[in-house]
């Protein structure tokens, strides 16, 4: 699916239109800073998805902001190929990026989960990006980050915490 959407779009729409799902309320800014695109390439995709009917814009006397037409066709068709992401799957997708080698799930909540991070990753950029998303989903996630020469003398010493499932390998 992700090749296709490629062809067919460049990166910085996918980019903009994976915002759009689940929200009623959408502004540039926001969505320039949370893609790192940006604002005016940003503001060019918005008003070609106002002319599909996806947005309509609307302004609170100077302020612009735009509001998502959940009852389009282009709105269906957005929501079944872009799918909501999870605060876990955000997280994942973000912290891949870094040099992470491994993300395992140690425990789940509905409002909380605990990860173990392997890699040689920035404990202090881990902490961020789970401050991040406490702050925009009200989602709680716990990291414990170990290298992996870390990881293997704990497992040695049968001491590694117990995963229950693999979230990403490199």
């Amino acid at each position: 699916m992700e090749k296709i959407l490629k062809s067919l779009f460049d990166e910085k729409t996918i980019s903009v239109i994976s915002e759009i799902p689940g929200k009623k309320i959408i502004g540039v800014r926001e969505v320039a800073r949370k893609t790192k695109i940006p604002v005016a390439t940003v503001y060019r995709i918005f008003k070609k998805l106002e002319k599909s009917g996806l947005l309509k814009k609307q302004k609170y006397g100077v302020i612009s902001f735009y509001e998502v037409n959940q009852n389009s066709k282009a709105y269906a068709v957005i929501e079944k190929l872009f799918p909501k992401k999870t605060p876990l799957e955000i997280f994942v997708s973000i912290v891949s990026k870094e040099r992470t080698e491994e993300i395992r799930l140690l425990d789940e909540a509905e409002d909380k989960a605990s990860v173990l991070v392997i890699g040689n990753v920035k404990h202090q950029k881990i902490i961020e990006i789970c401050q991040a998303i406490k702050k925009e989903f009200a989602y709680s996630i716990q990291p414990l980050v170990l290298t992996r020469e870390q990881y293997e003398n704990m497992a040695a010493l049968n001491i590694a915490p117990a995963s229950r499932k693999i979230l990403f390998k490199k």
